[in-house]
């Protein structure tokens, strides 16, 4: 068998492409033992993450796939992890005395010191995830990702004095050379292959030692929550793999690993916060468990075991067949040694021999970090939640709760060159316009659920914003009007929900798209908005200053807050200002975990589910609100028509408002009066921090 083109180690029988590790089945391998006997080796990994606001772009894969860059909903989501959902989730995991492993993007430390400290100050293990999770190494050249390994570990020494161990790819991106430059710079230990149950050795080319560390896509809440489970079945599946686990130890392969991995913008949620407690309560309830970290569990395995596994690995197979015996030093897997210093010809032939494609675009400027305390767009400032003044609502409410529901127009033949969601909800499925479900369920809306959902908002007195686009203004007259009269806001939402502003468009078509919005809204109501949605919660780079041109003032497009904050506009645009006589720009961010939108139709979070995320998020911001030095709480629920209007959704609904208003003090207010309100707390002034 020829194996000298692959640079890697040599495939014996039942060594697979890319011949990293040999199958070795877990009823037939040496003893792993951890200290004091434990059962399991238990890892927390908490995801600490930075999306770039325009990150560059990548020839294979798309970072932002929902818009065009930039896509403020997908980057204010996580950005809501660093400024809010940390800090909630810290409190959960220092009450259990976790000494967690951070897969972090080391901008981080850059960007937002204070979260850097909080785990340093905590003895936390920080393992790289890349410098941030928008800049994969599966696209670049070996020069590039040596130098990228160079970067990851002087930036952690500089920051935390911290030798780095180990890495969990940035999105998990790798290439065919990861592990040989990995072990090369040092690092002892790989997250990335979810393979086993124990550590495994994996073979470099040059024979350095490196550790595979089980890491976790099933005990992860990303792929949990969007495969439509909810935090209760989250925290069952982590009891049940933890006693599986235990009782499995006692066979012949002995103890195991297990890891939980988080991510702030998700555990970090009110409501999920305490099914975090939950979950951790029983793990930590049991004397042969031992929590750790990625590091310790790698060194335990190196110094006990690495050696003991790579002799049995190299042992003849079973039943004997008179196999040729390879020997290697217990210290490495045998490499064939001109391999050894791969360059980019050789590094191309180890590709084609692993079976892998050959015609990889040209490499992509990957480029360093932007070593930068803060945003990294000029709209808003850094803000963790532990550093705030108090905030307050009027009477001193905890807890302010609004509504916006969202009336929008699909076309029946939209224009061809209009940019539209893939994924655009309604109907079956994207159709050829006509698309009758995508018009009809939407009409649905407009005719008879609009009014089902007013009657449950006034029910519960909850304040009404309604997000018009211009066709429905057009197109539905008597509508917008009657909304007037029953005292809703009328917010701006662009023109269709078919043809969406994002920076495909120029500047002149957007600000055009911008006043077609506001022109058409006045026109019907005679009053101009002040408040904007943006359809589909799509924006540019230049939206926020285009608005603020336009006359808006309030906008609900970015969903990384439990608190409301004033917005820069002025001075982003060359020659782009706020119009004369308007206010600062104050953003209110919705909460868009409980938008019925994205929970019920694209996460397919069930009825009950959506109940309990409305319910619980709401009494835990009640609670933070009114214990919690940063003050009161926002809670801003999306409402669609034609989805939440359905009788049997507004009817569960009518049960969460009913529980949301049983907390008392409860303040509710349009979203031009929430922001109004805003501006007098903080002197209308953004936060500078």
């Amino acid at each position: 068998m020829d194996n000298t083109a692959s640079g890697l180690i040599a495939p014996l029988p039942g060594s697979l492409p890319p011949h990293r590790v040999r199958y070795l089945p877990i009823t037939d391998r040496p003893r792993v033992r951890w200290p004091n006997d434990a059962r399991v080796a238990l890892w927390i990994a908490p995801n600490v993450e930075h999306y770039e606001f325009l990150p560059p772009r990548d020839p294979q894969r798309n970072t932002w796939t929902r818009s065009p860059h930039p896509d403020v909903q997908g980057y204010g989501y996580r950005d809501y992890g660093n400024r809010v959902g940390f800090w909630r989730m810290i409190e959960v995991l220092d009450r259990y005395g976790i000494v967690a492993t951070a897969s972090t993007n080391l901008a981080v430390f850059d960007h937002y010191p204070e979260v850097g400290s909080a785990m340093v100050e905590r003895g936390w293990e920080i393992m790289s995830h890349g410098i941030y999770n928008t800049r994969y190494i599966s696209s670049i050249d070996e020069t590039a990702e040596q130098a990228f390994y160079i970067e990851c570990i002087e930036a952690l020494r500089s920051h935390t004095g911290q030798q780095l161990q180990g890495m969990l790819g940035p999105a998990v991106s790798n290439t065919a050379l990861t592990p040989d430059l990995m072990a090369e710079t040092g690092l002892i230990y790989h997250a990335d292959w979810f393979h086993d149950d124990q550590p495994v050795p994996l073979a470099t080319r040059g024979g350095q030692r490196l550790v595979s560390v089980p890491y976790s896509m099933e005990l992860n809440d990303v792929p949990v929550f969007t495969q439509h489970h909810d935090t209760g079945e989250f925290v069952a599946m982590a009891r049940a793999q933890l006693d599986v686990l235990r009782r499995e130890a006692d066979d012949s392969a002995g103890g195991r690993v297990m890891c939980v991995a988080l991510h702030p913008y998700l555990m970090g949620m009110p409501h999920r916060v305490d099914g975090l407690a939950a979950m951790l309560e029983y793990l930590m309830g049991h004397d042969d468990v031992w929590q750790t970290t990625a590091s310790r569990i790698a060194q335990h395995y190196l110094d006990h075991h690495y050696d003991d596994a790579v002799v049995h690995e190299l042992a003849p197979p079973k039943p004997q067949q008179s196999p040729t015996r390879v020997t290697a030093s217990p210290h490495r897997l045998a490499a064939p040694p001109a391999h050894r210093n791969v360059g980019k010809a050789s590094g191309t032939a180890a590709t084609a021999s692993l079976g892998l494609a050959t015609t990889r675009q040209a490499p992509y400027e990957f480029g360093p970090a932007h070593h930068q305390r803060g945003m990294d767009h000029p709209y808003y400032d850094w803000s963790p939640l532990p550093g705030r003044a108090g905030f307050e609502w009027p009477d001193h409410s905890p807890l302010a709760v609004g509504a916006v529901i969202v009336l929008e127009h699909v076309e029946w033949e939209p224009p061809p060159d209009a940019y539209a969601l893939r994924r655009r909800s309604g109907g079956l499925a994207r159709l050829p316009a006509p698309d009758y479900p995508q018009l009809t369920i939407r009409e649905y809306g407009h005719r008879v659920g609009i009014f089902r959902l007013l009657d449950v908002l006034d029910r519960h007195g909850i304040a009404t914003t309604v997000a018009v686009d211009a066709l429905t203004a057009e197109h539905y007259p008597w509508l917008t009007s009657h909304l007037v009269e029953r005292g809703c806001e009328i917010a701006g939402r662009g023109i269709a929900a078919t043809q969406l502003i994002t920076s495909k468009n120029s500047e002149s078509d957007e600000r055009d798209a911008i006043a077609r919005s506001i022109d058409a809204i006045e026109a019907n109501t005679g009053i101009r908005p002040t408040t904007w949605f943006s359809a589909e919660g799509v924006e540019s780079f230049r939206t926020p200053a285009l608005l603020a041109e336009a006359g808006i003032d309030t906008v609900l497009d970015w969903p990384n807050d439990e608190q409301p904050f004033l917005m820069t506009t002025d001075g982003v645009l060359a020659g782009v200002g706020r119009l004369k006589g308007t206010a600062p720009m104050v953003s209110l961010p919705l909460f868009l975990e409980a938008d019925d939108e994205f929970a019920l139709w694209h996460r397919r979070v069930s009825l009950n589910g959506w109940h309990e995320i409305v319910t619980k998020a709401a009494a835990r911001m009640h609670l933070d609100g009114t214990q919690h030095p940063a003050g009161a709480r926002l809670l801003m629920l999306t409402l669609r028509p034609w989805l939440a209007g359905q009788p049997f959704r507004a009817q569960i609904l009518d049960a969460a408002l009913g529980e949301v208003n049983a907390l008392g003090d409860i303040h509710t207010a349009t979203a031009a009066e929430l922001a109004a309100h805003t501006r007098s707390f903080s002197g209308g002034t953004p936060a500078q921090t």
